[in-house]
């Protein structure tokens, strides 16, 4: 077997969804599975699975796809949520009814990350086979708190609290810098952010936190780091801050997991009920929820190494692609194996008649060919009047 993957352009997937595809592409071939991005010849024994929606180049190569008889699947990647669907709407609505519903459509399976976007997917889709597989973990880095922060510059009577993400509207930067102004928090609290946007939106924020620099704390713009670069913040954070407004799986919630720090995001992730389990923090995306988590996180101590330890055992446990990457290998192969079901019964129907056509003399065999023709001219009176002419 052999999975073929298309995906954004580099400029379209920084950050989580880049390491998403990444790390499952690493996976598959620690698991036997080569990973190719080029469209593979139409045999036996492949699959293509496409990654994000709005990229003109897919529609047209899932088109190859369906004119080849392989099998194909796409992971929206909450592209289809309803934030993000909102988003440009203008622009989106009439796209997707004129082109991408086909190509969606057409697809043997559309593969969500957790099941709210699936149920959200089966709207679009009823009549759909719609399946979910969580992404797994995106490195090897696990608790290193004392050591992190050492590297960092970080005191450590400090309390840090991380944002790092694209810097954009939708994962509520601008939520967590207001709910901070209506928070109580201790003197040594510093708010690190990682991560870039577009230019004004970022300047916007930035006149936002000096106009209100008295009613907040420390904040340190230190722009996009990605990378194996990244770890050590998410290390030696004490409260990793992600206010989305939609997230269909929220990877770098899992990073911060992974090495044991806890994490305050919203009812707008699938992680409800991972985080409600006293791992971390959940509310609505506002700014009252946003001030209100904060201030339960400033209330209680700072997490022992032994409960950032659990937590990290946790993620690694439930996340780690040892036990994820059989799934996805799994659900390949049962689109191989329908589509190769799919296709014997056409194939037992045609033979006999190529049986039939290989047995007529050499004159007789374009016979069919030669009633099409002939069928299509008297169907079109400008065709017939040419040729008797």
């Amino acid at each position: 077997m052999k999975v073929h993957f298309f995906d954004p352009p580099p400029a379209q997937k920084t950050g989580g969804l880049d390491a998403a595809i990444g790390s499952l592409s690493a996976a598959l071939e620690r698991c036997g599975v080569p990973v190719s991005r080029e469209l593979p010849e139409p045999h036996g024994g492949c699959v293509v699975h496409f990654h994000g929606i709005w990229q003109p180049p897919h529609s047209r190569l899932a088109h190859d796809c369906a004119a080849r008889g392989i099998p194909y699947l796409v992971s929206p990647h909450g592209m289809l949520e309803p934030w993000a669907w909102r988003h440009k709407r203008w622009k989106k609505w009439p796209y997707f009814h004129l082109i991408e519903k086909r190509y969606l459509r057409r697809a043997q399976c559309l593969l969500a990350t957790a099941e709210s976007e699936a149920a959200r997917l089966r709207e679009f889709f009823p009549s759909q086979r719609v399946d979910s597989l969580p992404l797994g973990m995106t490195g090897d880095a696990r608790p290193d708190y004392a050591a992190a922060r050492r590297a960092l510059g970080w005191a450590d009577d400090e309390r840090v609290l991380l944002f790092l993400s694209r810097i954009h509207a939708k994962k509520g930067l601008d939520l967590l810098l207001q709910a901070l102004t209506q928070t109580a928090f201790p003197a040594s609290t510093r708010l690190v952010i990682v991560g870039g946007g577009e230019e004004s939106y970022v300047r916007q924020l930035r006149a936002f936190a000096q106009t209100h620099a008295t009613k907040l704390p420390r904040v340190d713009w230190i722009g996009e780091v990605w990378g194996d670069a990244r770890w050590k913040y998410f290390q030696g954070a004490d409260l990793f801050c992600l206010p989305t407004h939609s997230e269909n799986f929220g990877l770098a919630v899992l990073e911060a997991c992974q090495v044991g720090t806890p994490a305050l995001t919203t009812v707008t992730t699938p992680w409800g009920a991972d985080l409600a389990e006293g791992r971390g923090f959940i509310g609505e995306p506002t700014v009252a929820s946003t001030a209100r988590l904060l201030a339960q996180f400033f209330s209680q101590p700072r997490k022992p190494e032994a409960e950032r330890q659990a937590l990290a055992d946790w993620a690694w446990g439930r996340f780690h692609w040892d036990a994820l990457a059989p799934r996805y290998v799994e659900l390949y192969r049962s689109l191989i194996d329908g589509r190769c079901r799919l296709a014997a019964p056409l194939r037992a129907a045609a033979s006999p008649l190529i049986v039939l056509l290989r047995k007529l003399p050499m004159n007789m065999r374009d016979l069919p060919r030669r009633a099409a023709l002939g069928s299509s001219r008297a169907n079109n009176p400008a065709r017939v009047f040419r040729s008797s002419g």
